[in-house]
């Protein structure tokens, strides 16, 4: 349980229980009223325990609920004397600003004061209800502004995360990227410099054996030629050699997609890569990992799936990405936002295809790539 929830539960059982006691005090066991009162916290307290849950499977009950709320909490009012009850509206309206726009926020909070003033008036005969009233709409806007705040400052900071994250897997990319360069440099300064200097050797050497011809120069011409022989392989080594540097090592994509799992409390990664994978070219690395990364913030703002499976496979079309979560599916329409969009552009542009689908363990993306020519 987060802080915000135990908050305003502590709230809910200090305004209910003291609500209780004075209700039955005044009232007695016999009335209906502290009964109903009862009836009315409980169902305040299901209906939030259910609206805050980000996994609960009845996401698109949550407004419904909401509104329930609202009509418990003015049921209370109209049920008891006591003002401080309004304390239900402030807990409702903190909720608001994670469901509703904020300037829907702003309107409605006149809504959550306004049966404070119309039922302490006119019900009640309470000759200062609209002055309570009105502090009580400085209170549910002072609510709303802080849940507005936690709100931002929770999705700067889950953008902050996910840039980090992004940054130390693209420095693992660029890290082995430069790896690449050093080696095909060093092949070029092996090919230039001793390849030259062997070419140049082994000439001479051929020239050497041609003036060792003659009375006398047998032995020398024998140890000329074996010297040409020798540099002659010496060169077709280099050749060799030079050409194994230049051909591009394999990427280890896999150490740059657990750099985005580094230190996450969920999901953990479960990673499985084809033995026939191998990855050389970097941006080619660097799609694949972009989809991995939009997965993972997917999974971790939607869902709240422990693991995300990420499987590489490598076939006759290119190379087979597919990403799964663990959230048992509730919509029945894939709604694509920014995210996924610019995934499926970024694949596209590459001469490839994704496909999202949800299945019976949750969501599931499947990318295919072709190999760079």
């Amino acid at each position: 349980m987060n802080i915000e929830r135990a908050s305003a539960l502590v709230t809910w059982l200090f305004v209910s229980s003291s609500a209780l006691y004075y209700a039955f005090s005044q009232y007695g066991v016999s009335s209906h009223r502290p009964w109903l009162i009862v009836a009315a916290a409980v169902g305040l307290a299901l209906c939030f325990s259910v609206v805050t849950r980000r996994d609960t499977s009845l996401p698109a009950w949550r407004i419904p609920l909401l509104i329930v709320m609202y009509l418990l909490a003015i049921g209370s009012l109209l049920l008891l004397p006591y003002s401080y009850l309004a304390i239900y509206l402030v807990v409702w309206s903190a909720l608001l600003p994670y469901y509703l726009g904020w300037r829907t926020c702003l309107a409605v909070s006149v809504l959550a004061a306004l049966p404070l003033g119309v039922i302490h008036t006119f019900y009640w005969q309470d000759p200062y209800a609209w002055l309570t009233a009105a502090l009580f709409w400085t209170f549910n806007l002072f609510a709303m502004m802080m849940s507005n705040v936690a709100i931002k400052e929770k999705s700067a900071r889950e953008k902050s995360e996910a840039l980090n994250r992004q940054l130390t897997s693209a420095q693992q990319l660029i890290h082995q990227a430069g790896r690449q360069d050093e080696r095909l440099r060093i092949a070029r300064n092996i090919h230039d410099v001793l390849g030259h200097h062997l070419t140049a050797l082994t000439i001479h050497l051929q020239v050497a054996s041609h003036k060792a011809k003659g009375a006398g120069q047998d032995e020398v011409k024998t140890h000329v030629d074996q010297c040409h022989s020798l540099a002659k392989l010496l060169l077709s080594d280099v050749r060799e050699a030079v050409s194994d540097i230049r051909e591009n090592a394999p990427l280890d994509w896999q150490q740059a997609v657990k750099a985005l799992f580094k230190d996450l409390p969920r999901p953990s990664l479960q990673l499985s890569i084809a033995d026939n994978v191998s990855i050389e070219d970097v941006t080619t690395a660097d799609i694949l990992l972009r989809c991995v990364q939009e997965s993972l913030t997917n999974t971790i703002k939607h869902t709240q799936s422990a693991q995300l499976h990420v499987n590489l496979d490598k076939s006759e079309k290119g190379y087979s990405l597919t990403l799964q979560d663990e959230q048992v599916p509730t919509a029945k329409k894939i709604q694509l936002g920014n995210g996924l969009t610019g995934m499926s552009e970024r694949i596209e542009e590459a001469g490839g295809s994704v496909k999202f689908s949800f299945n019976k363990h949750g969501f599931f993306t499947h990318v295919l790539l072709p190999e760079p020519v």
